[in-house]
């Protein structure tokens, strides 16, 4: 009896990794009406849904303000009132748990749009 030896090849497929991106950030904004004075607060969470982290991460919130105080080491406004610094430039890691929240009181909700970020991999 002859043994025959089969060799096969695998090749895998050529997988092309996804470039990171600040659209790998989402911003959403919750609101609950406030009884009191007529105005809402809005709760906004940012969240990096990307495998590398992103630092310095900016939004765009032209004329924001808030009627409540709200910590600004999570949200810093720039001085021409254009931009706002998100976590103080500090790093945002991947997935709900590391997102970034906070709060702000106002008549009606804030477009906060993402500008810029830098983006860490390693």
């Amino acid at each position: 009896m002859e043994g025959k030896l089969m060799t096969i090849f695998a090749v895998p497929a050529t997988v092309v990794p996804l470039q990171p991106s600040l659209s790998d950030l989402t911003v959403t904004q919750t609101a609950v009406p406030s009884r009191v004075d007529g105005s809402t607060k809005y709760t906004v969470t940012v969240e990096n849904r990307c495998i590398c982290t992103q630092v310095n991460i900016k939004l765009s919130s032209s004329g924001f303000a808030s009627f409540l105080w709200f910590n600004t080491d999570v949200l810093s406004v720039d001085g021409d009132g254009k931009l706002c610094i998100l976590n103080a430039g500090r790093p945002i890691g991947m997935g709900p748990d590391y997102a970034v929240k906070f709060s702000y009181t106002w008549r009606s909700e804030f477009s906060f749009k993402l500008v810029s970020s830098t983006i860490a991999c390693s």
